[in-house]
């Protein structure tokens, strides 16, 4: 499964200065938590470095336990809280460390896709990639009602791609296509209306 990609590899961006600091933290969580903690790295970024096809400024980690979160938390992590005295926390699902240059995200949720990853060797560390099926699946199953451009973007891609590994996400797609399909149309009405009016 392990597929050696190294950085020189990938494109460039914000991820190569977040990324370092996202595995100082996971190093702790080695000495105080879990010794061979288990946790993805994916989202909007890791497309990105899939297929070069926008921009992203955040990173995302995702672990399947609620309980990482305290050990990646600067309210109880020393480590945590050198790397960002400004973040977000909504418990037991995500820790959202704010940096000048971008975010980490550590989400807890487990991957929904079987395995939902490949093995990439990145700054001569073995990490999960998350798959591009497993991250639309995430994105439209945790926030599918809620839909973002980008969202639209990233699965259109996915659609265009990689079409039969998509089937196997499809109970995570459908989750919320209605609302999905909802906001996308009532968008679209407003974006009409505000091009009529300035035409």
């Amino acid at each position: 499964m392990n597929k050696v990609m190294p950085e020189r590899d990938l494109p460039p961006g914000v991820w190569q200065e977040l990324l370092p600091h996202a595995l100082r933290i996971i190093d702790d969580i080695k000495k105080h938590g879990t010794i061979d903690p288990f946790w993805t790295f994916g989202g909007g970024t890791v497309l990105m470095l899939r297929y070069q096809h926008r921009m992203s400024k955040d990173i995302d980690i995702f672990v399947p336990d609620p309980q990482y979160l305290g050990f990646v938390t600067p309210r109880l992590s020393d480590v945590a809280a050198d790397v960002s005295s400004h973040y977000v926390e909504e418990p037991n699902l995500y820790v959202k460390l704010m940096r000048p240059e971008g975010e980490i995200d550590f989400v807890a949720s487990p991957n929904l896709t079987n395995p939902g990853y490949e093995e990439w060797t990145i700054f001569g560390n073995t990490i999960r990639v998350e798959t591009a099926v497993e991250i639309v699946a995430k994105k439209l199953w945790h926030r599918g009602d809620q839909a973002a451009a980008r969202d639209l973007f990233d699965l259109s891609l996915v659609i265009e791609r990689e079409p039969e590994e998509l089937k196997m996400a499809t109970p995570f797609l459908l989750m919320h296509a209605d609302q999905f399909v909802r906001q996308i149309q009532d968008r679209s009405h407003v974006a009409d209306s505000s091009s009529k009016c300035n035409s």
